[in-house]
């Protein structure tokens, strides 16, 4: 997809950023897409220092793996996830601590050259002690371009509440 291309689509799927109190538990919404490169994993896989055999020895891979090409590891499918969901605008301004990411399962690879995008939905929202903030609980469900399950997790999120109006 080209640059223009990309800043079109990501203005159509943009939101504003929501606060605490307009999320509601069964709100769904998707992220663009994004296609993973074989150089994006090898540059992650050096970054994070995942030197295993699985992730930079192709002939391996061939022999050894359950699979028979590269994948990404599981920690670059979640950070690519965050970054769909940050594109889109929700947290922006709003976002105050990522709390916990629960429950992460992955069901299949993510390969070089697949194309993953994230469908979001609340499953809870929590009142606060404090009256400037909520929590809400999102399902964050990964799908490749097959429309098969990548990774799904539950993310807990500290969210601003609205600022009271004058």
């Amino acid at each position: 997809m080209s640059a223009g291309l990309w800043r079109r689509a990501a203005r159509e799927l943009s939101m504003e950023p929501r606060y605490f109190e307009d999320w509601k538990v069964g709100d769904r919404f998707e992220t663009l897409g994004r296609t993973v490169g074989d150089a994006e994993i090898s540059q992650f896989v050096a970054l994070g220092g995942f030197f295993e055999e699985l992730f930079i020895n192709q002939p391996y891979v061939e022999k050894s793996s359950l699979y028979p090409k590269r994948f990404a590891p599981g920690a670059l499918t979640f950070a690519f996830t965050e970054g769909l969901i940050i594109l889109t605008g929700c947290i922006h301004g709003v976002g105050l601590a990522l709390m916990s990411v629960d429950n992460m399962t992955f069901k299949r690879p993510l390969f070089a050259g697949d194309t993953m995008r994230v469908v979001v939905e609340v499953i809870e929202t929590r009142e606060s002690r404090r009256p400037d903030r909520g929590v809400v609980t999102f399902r964050h469900t990964v799908l490749n371009q097959n429309d098969e399950e990548v990774m799904q997790c539950a993310v807990k999120r500290m969210l601003r509440r609205r600022p009271p109006s004058n």
